[in-house]
């Protein structure tokens, strides 16, 4: 009996995908109808719903991209190659379908199943519409910087529809020297706020996670102190850094009250209920709770700003505020231990940080906000 039930479960979903595939060809969707049509063929090679499911969905697709490749060649589209090659890219996909099926290539024998060529061809022209756009781009990218950019991504895109495209690699790194925006990073000003050491330590750290994580786009280039634009080469923006106020330790403490019973009741007592009768007595024992909490905060703030040379004006200022807070709290009870049902009192932790600590958590925090501002101010350049 449970074999039967296989069978016919089995056999009630082979037909069922059959029938998905042909209501998707009604429908119009010839990638599922390839897709599902061809799943069943190699369950069941010579199903003849399943074979007419396929033709007629390959068929219809097959031609629909043809005509497509063909308007798309015949047109003054911009880079039109490019859109030809995610032509032939789906009908390959289709054709992969179609091929892992043992059975479904003798389907379709009057269809070509393999674009190879066809698909390198199209990569070469998309290469050279590419590499045609970039020289004109080029010509003027002498006094303009965006010219050169446009000049450097179509360089760099011959070279990924056809591996090293003629001489497109050099062109794009001339390019790319002419597109570069240049971008200094001065020191930062010398403040009271900070010690000598505090303010070294806050630089560096600085500094290293700029130069680690690098500039937002091979458009931008980040001088550090000490380091110069190319020969020639003049800066664009200078990047300037001030630490505005520092407040090293502030210390403060709170405490809240509560009060407290038992669950339970405990014999507190005894009373007389007439001359002779002694009687204990029963209550809730009371008490009050007191919770203490320490804060100790450090904060830190700076101002950066974003000169522009040639104009010589702020093009950009923002506030940067880091905060870190060290808390611990503590309990006291008084009364009747037994209000607290089991509860263990809060103690003062012995590890209380010192202000170096603490500042070192801020300039990290600083470090990581300063490289975010700035690779998010320079991200579109």
């Amino acid at each position: 009996m449970r074999s039967i039930y296989l069978y016919g479960l089995l056999t009630l979903l082979g037909f069922s995908g059959c029938g998905t595939g042909k209501n998707a060809l009604k429908h119009g969707n010839f990638t599922t109808a390839v897709q599902l049509s061809t799943q069943r063929l190699r369950q069941k090679p010579a199903n003849p719903k399943a074979q007419q499911v396929l033709q007629e969905a390959f068929a219809t697709a097959y031609n629909q991209r043809q005509r497509a490749i063909l308007q798309l060649s015949r047109s003054d589209e911009p880079f039109r190659w490019e859109l030809v090659v995610k032509e032939y890219n789906k009908l390959q996909e289709l054709a992969k379908q179609v091929t892992a099926c043992p059975s479904c290539p003798d389907v379709l024998k009057n269809y070509p199943l393999h674009y190879e060529t066809q698909l390198q061809e199209a990569r070469e022209l998309a290469a050279a519409d590419r590499y045609k756009a970039a020289e004109l781009a080029f010509t003027y990218s002498q006094n303009d910087r965006l010219a050169a950019r446009d000049a450097v991504l179509n360089f760099q895109k011959a070279d990924q529809w056809v591996e090293n495209y003629r001489d497109a690699r050099l062109r794009a790194a001339d390019a790319l020297y002419l597109a570069a925006f240049r971008v200094v990073i001065e020191p930062m000003a010398i403040t009271r706020e900070l010690s000598a050491s505090e303010y070294d330590d806050l630089q560096n750290q600085i500094f290293r996670r700029i130069k680690n994580q690098g500039p937002p786009s091979q458009f931008v280039r980040y001088y550090m102190p000490g380091a110069t634009p190319e020969p020639g080469r003049m800066p664009n923006h200078v990047v300037q850094m001030k630490i505005m106020d520092y407040r090293p330790f502030d210390t403060a403490v709170t405490s809240s009250s509560q009060d407290v019973e038992s669950n339970q009741t405990f014999k507190v007592g005894t009373k007389k209920i007439n001359d002779s009768t002694v009687v204990d007595v029963y209550e809730k024992v009371k008490g009050k709770l007191t919770t203490y909490r320490k804060t100790i905060s450090a904060r830190l703030d700076m101002r950066i700003r974003v000169v522009d040379l040639a104009k010589d004006d702020v093009v950009w200022q923002d506030s940067i505020c880091e905060t870190e807070t060290w808390a611990d709290e503590w309990q006291e009870f008084s009364g009747d231990k037994r209000a607290l049902n089991g509860h263990t009192l809060k103690t003062a932790s012995l590890l209380v940080p010192v202000a170096w600590q603490l500042y070192s958590d801020l300039t990290s925090s600083m470090a990581s906000s300063v490289n975010y501002r700035l690779r998010t101010w320079y991200h579109d350049y």
